[in-house]
């Protein structure tokens, strides 16, 4: 069974070459971004997790019974099975079982608005996965660990039969590009890669050398 993720399907709609990087095992670059979004997630996932809390915190009042304590935390993961061939899977930030809550922490350098959360097909893919959830709880914050300034925001999505729906859409459109063969989104005309925002960076293997 092939085994997709959010991230794997939205990198094929935006730039279907980096498929090709994947299937060649090629090492995604460590950056800062990466690091410090996730030192924020888990000073987030501490403290709605009852672990450790954070003075600035404080006004977050949700709590979740289980987060993600370390990478790929298999009591965080989700599991969808598409059809014999394809399932997709991924990990929460948290959920609840008693509140039917799942959680979703975005950092950068601007927070997330409402319609944008709503619109994510990741949202709706936890849904999909985890089908007797009822709503998903949003934590969005900018790169700032301390929060002395711009505290992080909470909003709460329900989740709907329709945003289940649109998920396997979402889904169908990545894995129809994997089966068309069609890995040259986001190459020029001469087949390279100067996408200076592309997902495997100096490592694509369609970059001139």
């Amino acid at each position: 069974m092939i085994i997709l993720s959010y991230s794997t399907i939205n990198m094929l709609k935006i730039s279907s070459h980096n498929w090709l990087n994947k299937q060649m095992g090629i090492e995604v670059p460590d950056n800062e971004h990466f690091r410090n979004g996730k030192r924020l997630h888990r000073i987030i996932q501490d403290h709605v997790g009852g672990i450790k809390e954070h003075e600035n915190l404080k006004h977050i009042n949700y709590k979740f019974k289980y987060v993600e304590r370390v990478d790929f935390d298999p009591k965080c993961r989700i599991w969808y099975k598409v059809n014999d061939k394809y399932g997709i899977h991924g990990y929460v930030d948290g959920f609840d079982p008693d509140t039917k809550k799942i959680l979703e922490i975005k950092t950068g350098s601007t927070m997330w608005g409402i319609k944008k959360f709503i619109d994510s097909p990741q949202r709706k893919i936890y849904g999909l996965a985890k089908p007797s959830y009822e709503e998903t709880v949003l934590i969005t914050t900018v790169n700032d660990s301390e929060w002395k300034n711009i505290p992080p925001k909470t909003m709460t999505v329900p989740i709907t039969e329709k945003d289940k729906e649109e998920a396997i859409e979402w889904i169908m459109e990545g894995i129809e590009i994997i089966e068309k063969g069609e890995f040259t989104g986001g190459l020029d005309e001469d087949g390279k890669c100067r996408d200076r925002f592309c997902y495997y960076g100096v490592n694509c293997q369609f970059k001139d050398r």
